[in-house]
C-alpha cells in the first residue's frame, strides 16, 4: 500500500495539471482590410497558439436570424472556411463564432430574447449556423442583456441542444461591477455555459477625463473612491466568484491593445492626468482613442514612445508628449497569466489575436503576449 498511495497522488496531480488552461483567442475578421504590417489574414494564425479561436463577428435579425455582416470576407475569401481548416494541423484546435460586439443593437437582441417564439427560433437558427459552417461552437456577445431573466432563459433553450451537437457554448461578459449585477444571473452563466469569457479590460479610457490603464490588476493610488478602486481586473474576478461563478468556467480576458489619451498638459502625465480627449489613431487600427499592441511596440522600438511600469497596478504607459497610452507587456501579461494559475481560473481569454507583434517586427518573437500566456498555462 505505501508504494502504490504515493503514485495515485501524483497522477492525480499531474492530470488535474495538464487538463487546466485555455487560452481563446478572438479574430477580428475586418483585420483582413488594414494595410501594411497591420493586415491580417487567416493564415497569419498559429494553430498550436491558442485552444479556441473565436471568429468576430456575426449578426442578429429581428425575427431571429443569425446573420453574416460581411458576406464578401466570410465566405467569398473563404475567411470562415480557412479558418476551420485550420484544425487539419492542430486536431485540438477548437473554432467558434460569436454573434453580437460592441456595435450591434441590444435593441434587436432584447427584441428577439424576450418573446418565447423568437427566443426559440432563434436558438434553433444558432444551431443551424454552426453546423452549416463547421463551427465547433458558439459565443454569445451581447453588450449587455437589459433582461437577464430572458438571457438565462436562452440559456436555458441552448444548452441541451449544445449537448445534442456536440457543440461548445460561451458568452463574454462584461467585467463592470454594475455591469454584471444587472445584467447576468452569474449562477446560470456557470450551469449553463462551457466557460465564461470575462472583458476584463476597457476599465479606463477616453470616456474619462483623466488617464488610466485600460486593464489594472489592482487598484492604484488614483482610485479614490470605492467605484474607482472596484476598477480592476482582480475586483472583477472576485466579485464573480462571489456571485457563484465556478473558477474553472472563468477565462480572465487581456487586450493586445492599449486605451490612448491627449494630455490637457504634457508635463502632467502619470496616471490619473488630465486628459482633453481621445489619443490620435494608429496606422493601422485607425480608430482614436485604442492603438493595437503592435502599433505601440513598433512606435516605442523607433523610440517614439517613453515607456513606464505601474508597479501598483502592474501594467504600463508609454507618453509621446501629449500623448497618452496605457496597456499589457510581456511582463504585466506574465503577472495576470501567474495570476489565473494562482486562483484556480479556467483560462485566458484574448482580444484580440490580430493586434500581437504577429510579425516580430518588435523582436521578442511572433505573438509575444499570446506566446507568454502560453508559457506560463501551457
Amino acid at each position: 500500500m505505501r508504494c502504490w498511495l504515493p503514485l495515485l497522488s501524483v497522477l492525480v496531480v499531474v492530470s488535474s495539471y495538464v487538463d487546466a488552461y485555455r487560452i481563446v483567442c478572438y479574430l477580428e475578421s475586418w483585420a483582413t482590410y488594414r494595410t501594411g504590417n497591420g493586415k491580417f489574414e487567416v493564415e497569419d494564425i498559429d494553430p498550436h497558439l491558442c485552444t479556441h479561436v473565436i471568429y468576430s463577428f456575426v449578426g442578429i435579425s429581428g425575427d431571429g436570424q443569425v446573420t453574416l455582416l460581411d458576406s464578401w470576407n466570410d465566405i467569398d475569401k473563404g475567411a470562415i472556411r480557412r479558418l476551420n481548416d485550420l484544425r487539419s494541423k492542430n486536431s485540438n484546435l477548437k473554432t467558434m463564432a460569436a454573434i453580437g460586439g460592441a456595435s450591434a443593437s441590444t435593441d434587436t437582441f432584447s427584441k428577439v430574447v424576450n418573446n418565447a417564439n423568437l427566443r426559440n427560433t432563434f436558438a434553433n437558427n444558432i444551431i443551424s449556423f454552426v453546423k452549416k459552417y463547421g463551427f465547433n461552437g458558439f459565443d454569445l456577445d451581447w453588450e449587455y442583456p437589459t433582461n437577464k431573466g430572458a438571457f438565462t432563459e436562452l440559456l436555458k433553450i441552448l444548452r441541451p441542444k449544445f449537448d445534442q451537437n456536440g457543440l461548445i457554448l460561451s458568452a463574454a461578459i462584461g467585467a463592470g461591477l454594475d455591469t454584471i449585477d444587472s445584467a447576468y444571473d452569474v449562477s446560470a452563466l456557470g450551469q449553463y455555459l462551457d466557460f465564461i469569457n470575462v472583458m476584463s479590460y476597457d476599465y479606463h479610457g477616453s470616456w474619462d477625463s483623466v488617464t488610466g490603464e485600460n486593464a489594472p490588476l489592482y487598484a492604484g493610488p488614483s482610485d479614490k473612491s470605492d467605484y474607482q478602486r472596484n476598477l480592476n481586473v482582480d475586483a472583477t474576478i472576485k466579485h464573480l466568484i462571489s456571485k457563484g461563478a465556478p473558477k474553472q468556467k472563468l477565462n480572465l480576458g487581456m487586450g493586445t491593445y492599449g486605451r490612448s489619451f491627449t494630455l490637457s498638459s504634457a508635463s502632467n502625465n502619470g496616471v490619473g492626468a488630465p486628459a482633453k480627449g481621445a489619443g490620435r489613431a494608429g496606422p493601422y487600427t485607425q480608430g482614436s482613442g485604442m492603438l493595437g499592441y503592435n502599433e505601440i511596440c513598433e512606435q516605442h522600438k523607433a523610440g517614439i514612445w517613453q515607456q513606464h511600469w505601474n508597479g501598483d497596478q502592474k501594467a504600463v504607459y508609454a507618453i509621446s508628449g501629449d500623448q497618452w497610452v496605457g496597456y499589457d507587456n510581456i511582463a504585466s501579461i506574465k503577472i495576470k497569466s501567474e495570476y489565473i494559475r494562482n486562483n484556480g481560473l479556467g483560462g485566458a481569454m484574448v482580444w484580440a489575436i490580430d493586434t500581437d507583434d504577429f510579425r516580430n517586427i518588435c523582436g521578442d518573437g511572433k505573438y509575444p503576449l499570446i506566446s507568454t500566456m502560453k508559457s506560463v498555462l501551457g
